[in-house]
């Protein structure tokens, strides 16, 4: 598959993600996928990824993942974004604060045969966290 492809698959997965469609969205995915990053606890293959993102869309049901930058360099595919979404359910166990969360992440997709095997994330949990009140900023006083 020629790479421009890949990016071009990216893109109408994240257009399946904005209008809620789950499955359209894992379509990007394959079966056996390795997602690295944000939470250790997504399990490894497509299940595990399905079960993460129905947990965020429960937590976060505006939720909008937008692309500020791609990259394409031979089978891989980063993009820089921002996550954002209104923490109005449940999520990693704290309760819904009803406030936007905003959080700049990038993402590297691995492609083979059209569908990314395995994504490399690095995400700014620390404003995540902070904002559904999961953490705290405060600094403790010397």
């Amino acid at each position: 598959m020629a790479h421009q492809e890949n990016a071009d698959a990216l893109h109408r997965a994240l257009l399946r993600f904005k209008v809620r469609d789950l499955e359209g969205y894992l379509a990007l995915y394959d079966s056996s996928v390795i997602h690295h990053g944000f939470s250790s606890r997504i399990r490894p293959g497509i299940a595990g990824l399905r079960h993460h993102y129905t947990n965020l869309l429960a937590g976060f049901p505006d939720a909008r993942i937008g692309i500020d930058d791609l990259i394409v360099d031979g089978d891989k595919v980063a993009h820089r974004f921002m996550f954002s979404g209104t923490h109005k359910a449940e999520f990693l166990g704290v309760p819904p604060s009803g406030k936007l969360v905003r959080a700049p992440g990038v993402h590297i997709h691995h492609f083979r045969n059209g569908h990314a095997v395995e994504v490399w994330q690095v995400f700014d949990n620390l404003s995540f966290l902070s904002d559904i009140g999961a953490v705290s900023r405060t600094r403790a006083k010397k």
